[in-house]
């Protein structure tokens, strides 16, 4: 009885000094070029909270361990997030508006990153600095899918096989998703592969079924 009282004390102590707390919504989206989308961001907590917004394109998505590429550092981006910073009151809310720019050619994927800090200095700070940039909370990393007209989608799905191994290409524009995946080596796969334009995807097997986007595949390497 003790240690439930002590717990019930230190979960009211908690939560008088919340302090800000973040909540994103979506934490993924598709955009489509001409129309424009928007993620919420809502602080609950009972102090001002100060936000950091930056948006950063997978150069290989798919893949476990993302590489990316800050959209400040592409000579031609196709996407645009705005505002770059934030201030939030305790239970209020706003808006980050996503713009597409032009029509990818190929589905691309980002990350756009809401990340709390301790203070921003907005009076003389540019607009790509944050004064004192110590992190409070996690952030959040929203996967924003930045796709062709749907008129414009395409899908195709190839393979290639070597010695020991099977790689699959994704020859179309927009992302496919294999799933239930079975293979013939002891190599643990995932659930579900996603497979993007330009990013091959390669399996230590010869042999492999699954659903490819609700479809039954199965590949036998001679």
């Amino acid at each position: 009885m003790k240690k439930i009282l002590s717990l019930i004390t230190l979960l009211v102590s908690l939560s008088a000094t919340a302090g800000p707390q973040l909540m994103v919504t979506p934490v993924s989206l598709k955009v489509f070029n001409h129309h424009e989308q928007r993620v919420s961001v809502r602080n609950t907590g009972d102090a001002p909270l100060y936000l950091s917004i930056s948006l950063a394109k997978v150069n290989n998505p798919g893949e476990v361990q993302e590489h990316k590429t800050l959209i400040s550092q592409l000579p031609h981006p196709e996407l645009m997030a705005t505002p770059n910073k934030l201030t939030l009151g305790p239970n209020q809310s706003r808006d980050i508006l996503l713009t597409s720019l032009q029509e990818p050619a190929n589905e691309t994927v980002y990350r756009l990153y809401v990340v709390p800090v301790k203070s921003l200095n907005i009076s003389g700070t540019p607009d790509n600095k944050i004064t004192a940039p110590l992190t409070l909370s996690v952030g959040y990393g929203v996967l924003i899918r930045h796709l062709p007209a749907p008129a414009n989608q395409r899908s195709a799905f190839d393979h290639r096989c070597s010695a020991g191994e099977l790689t699959l290409y994704n020859r179309g524009n927009v992302r496919l998703l294999l799933s239930q995946i079975k293979t013939a080596s002891s190599q643990a796969v995932p659930n579900v592969l996603a497979l993007f334009p330009g990013t091959p995807q390669t399996l230590k097997t010869r042999q492999l079924s699954g659903e490819l986007d609700g479809k039954r595949v199965e590949i036998a390497c001679p």
